[in-house]
C-alpha cells in the first residue's frame, strides 16, 4: 500500500449577506451543514462551480430555494471557499 500526504483545509460557506453559516474539513460535510442550516423545507437547486485558470480560494456556490417567511420562497446563493487550515496540518492516507 502507498501513502499519500495531504494538507488539511477548511471549507467555509457564506450566506448571500456575507455571514459565515458553516465550516467543515470536507466538501460533503459542508453540504450537510448547509442543509442543516436551511432545515425543514430546504430545496437545493444546484451547485455552480467556479472554474478559473488562476488558483483561487473561491470554489463556487449552491443555489437554494428557501422560505421567505412571508408565505413565499426566495433564491439564496451560498458561496463556498476553501482555505488552508492554520497551523498547517499534514496528514496521510493509505491508498491501494
Amino acid at each position: 500500500m502507498a501513502v499519500r500526504s495531504y494538507i488539511r483545509v477548511t471549507y467555509v460557506a457564506l450566506s448571500h449577506y456575507g455571514k459565515p453559516i458553516a465550516t467543515a474539513h470536507t466538501f460533503d460535510d459542508l453540504k450537510l451543514g448547509i442543509d442543516e442550516y436551511f432545515g425543514e423545507g430546504k430545496n437545493q437547486l444546484e451547485w455552480i462551480p467556479y472554474e478559473s485558470k488562476y488558483p483561487d480560494d473561491y470554489e463556487g456556490y449552491f443555489k437554494y430555494e428557501a422560505d421567505d417567511f412571508n408565505g413565499g420562497t426566495e433564491l439564496e446563493e451560498i458561496k463556498v471557499y476553501c482555505v488552508d487550515f492554520y497551523p498547517t496540518t499534514k496528514y496521510e492516507v493509505e491508498t491501494e
